[in-house]
């Protein structure tokens, strides 16, 4: 902007140069509008709603290594048996296992939702030494031979391939997914040492007889253990995730609960991009039917408008957050809708009821629909409304608040009605007065392990912009009663003092109430029995909170 004026300037300056034409002139506020808007980092289409999630390759890479241990483990544990005409084995199992998975993230396009569905190729390499028994029998109407002994197997070429898809899957749902028939295991060549047996010699050299049946075995069997770790961990992590309901407990009774189940999961080569509306949904006491702000504005899948690319996009790229580790994206929708319930749901509402005056504070029980939350304290000189001897304060929201994310952090903007009584027993006198404030919220949040979950605890602070706008006042002296309403001017004792009172409630005690309400915080999907986070990072930008977790560490072993 401040180009196009320059531009603008110097035509204006310049008399010797032609008038620019129009369309030159178009071109330049272009350029100029291009330019502003490049430099802003914006959400892309249908990734721009609620929360969304973004699981680096290098995550998946540990995600892997901790199933395959966890599928070497059950390996180990179980035997298996077999035959191959003559010669028989049994008790078969794996003693020594060195497995090492490497994967490979692709988008494989498919239709639907415009974003294609994430396939984690995982391919299992190492070594294998397994041992067991065996026997070879041979009988006929007269006679019967039996050799028996220990059989050693070794491989150091062993390969399992295996596949999970982050997509829709088969009941409609968005999650993680495993297909059994995704697995192939190849033993590569055998070295068998047969012995235990004056024999033993003679099946060595024609141990080709039988090899191929043992291996088939061990293949099967070690398909067989794959399919159940991963099948077993990506269901596990699938309900962890994404399934389980989270919520967040109002001071008042009842709970704010939010569903992060999946509209859409996509990637390309090197993350995974998992996209969430969030929906909302109140329950419990002193709480009504929420309006329809609790839903989000999102497209579902099926709604949104199929479109031809000529090449499909970079989600990895086009969702911030580094390539390590998980980065969650909160979405300005996401935090307004939060925000916006406050309103909807009456939380906004105090009324507070003074119960003692000592060294310069005046304290306040505080309570919402006759429930009892907390005592606040607020900085009074008791000299301001000196023949008051009690005051009650009514807090309400007008208007759904408005929220914005910038790069300082979360800012809210709210409309409040406070309504302040004075009440003075000699002479019997009641001072009435309704103000009108414009209150600013600012916030930020961290991440902390708290009731057993990860949330996002804010942090708030406040500004107040105050102006009376009715006053009524009643009195009784003597048994004469009389009472009116009217405006008090600018200056007046008792307004500036209740100015001053308020000012204070709403810049400190009010951002507290307001903490105190969400002192849970905003739950996250981080399902914390498998994941502990080792560092968070939280930025903001415009429209939204990113959230980098890092060093995390991951346990199946459960």
């Amino acid at each position: 902007i401040s180009l196009l004026y320059t531009i603008k300037f110097e035509n204006r300056a310049i008399g010797t140069k032609r008038a620019e034409s129009a369309s030159e002139m178009l071109v330049k506020l272009v350029l100029v509008l291009f330019l502003v808007r490049a430099s802003q980092t914006t959400l892309v289409s249908p990734l721009n709603k609620g929360v969304i999630g973004k699981i680096s390759e290098e995550f998946l890479q540990d995600f892997a290594d901790e199933v395959t241990d966890k599928a070497s483990t059950l390996l180990k544990s179980e035997s298996f048996s077999g035959s191959s005409g003559l010669f028989s084995y049994w008790g078969v199992r794996a003693n020594g296992l060195d497995l090492h998975p490497s994967i490979t993230l692709r988008n494989d396009g498919s239709p639907g939702n415009g974003t294609g569905q994430l396939v984690i190729d995982v391919k299992i390499g190492g070594s294998i030494q397994a041992s067991g028994s065996w026997r070879w029998r041979k009988k006929t109407w007269w006679y019967s031979v039996t050799l028996s002994g220990g059989v050693d197997v070794s491989s150091s070429g062993f390969s399992i391939g295996t596949s999970v898809i982050l997509g829709q899957k088969s009941d409609g749902r968005f999650g993680f997914s495993y297909q059994p028939s995704s697995c192939s295991a190849d033993m590569g060549s055998l070295d068998i040492d047969i012995n235990g047996s004056w024999y033993s010699w003679i099946l060595d050299i024609v141990v080709w007889l039988f090899e191929g049946n043992l291996k088939d075995k061990m293949e099967e069997n070690a398909c067989k253990g794959v399919n159940k770790v991963f099948g077993t961990a990506a269901e596990d992590f699938d309900d962890a995730m994404f399934h389980q309901e989270f919520s967040l407990p109002l001071e008042t009774g009842g709970e704010l609960k939010v569903d992060f189940s999946p509209s859409a999961i996509t990637g390309g080569d090197t993350c995974a991009v998992i996209a969430s509306p969030a929906s909302m949904e109140v329950s419990g006491k002193n709480t009504s039917s929420p309006p329809g702000i609790v839903t989000p504005p999102f497209i579902p899948p099926t709604q949104q408008p199929r479109r031809r690319r000529r090449q499909a996009r970079d989600w990895c790229s086009a969702v911030p957050g580094p390539n390590s580790g998980v980065s969650i994206v909160l979405t300005e929708d996401l935090i307004s809708r939060v925000i916006q319930n406050l309103h909807h749901l009456d939380l906004l509402k105090f009324e507070l009821e003074e119960t003692s005056r000592s060294g310069g504070e005046v304290s306040f029980d505080v309570s919402r629909y006759g429930t009892r939350l907390n005592t606040t304290r607020v900085k009074f000189l008791e000299s301001d409304l000196s023949g008051f001897t009690r005051m009650t304060v009514k807090i309400s929201s007008t208007g759904p608040p408005k929220v914005r994310i910038t790069r300082t952090g979360v800012s809210v903007s709210v409309n409040l009605r406070a309504r302040v009584a004075l009440f003075s027993d000699s002479p019997k006198l009641e001072i009435k007065t309704e103000f009108e404030t414009l209150t600013e919220w600012q916030g930020t949040v961290r991440l902390a392990k708290k009731d057993g979950r990860y949330s996002l605890i804010p942090n708030v602070t406040a500004s107040a912009d105050l102006w009376a706008v009715k006053l009524y006042a009643g009195i009784d002296i003597a048994g004469m009663k009389e009472s009116g309403q009217g405006r008090l001017d600018e200056g007046d004792r008792i307004l500036d003092a209740i100015e001053r009172l308020l000012n204070g409630m709403l810049e400190e005690n009010l951002a507290e109430m307001i903490e105190e309400d969400v002192r849970s915080g905003i739950p996250l999907n981080i399902p914390q029995e498998y994941l502990t986070v080792g560092r968070a990072d939280i930025s903001y930008q415009e429209e939204y909170i990113l959230l980098h977790l890092d060093d995390i560490s991951i346990d199946l072993q459960q």
